[in-house]
């Protein structure tokens, strides 16, 4: 068995762009729906899924201006759930 090569370290070792991408929307979702869903949790109140949507697209907006991505990724973050969220409510049939 052979040792793996520096270059081959160095790959193995960095994170690919789109799975670091995918993390943030994961920490932004999985941190307001920690927050939010106690709250209306014991208010035994459904939780507002517009208000929610937005406020995941925010701390999405915010952490990627803290780690200090591209402009444009600052708007992929910020509209990825609301689009969501808003595509869902469509109501498209789900044979297109």
């Amino acid at each position: 068995m052979t040792s793996p090569e520096p270059a081959e370290l160095d790959q193995l070792a960095t994170p690919r762009p789109h799975l670091r991408q995918l993390a943030l929307q994961f920490v932004a979702v999985f941190t307001v729906l920690s927050l939010a869903s106690p709250y209306f949790g014991l208010r035994n109140e459904p939780l507002p899924w517009p208000q929610t949507a937005f406020f995941i697209g925010g701390c999405a907006l915010l952490l990627s201006v803290l780690m200090h991505q591209a402009w444009w990724w600052h708007l992929i973050h910020a509209l990825f759930v609301p689009l969501l969220w808003g595509a869902s409510e469509l109501a498209i049939d789900p044979a297109w």
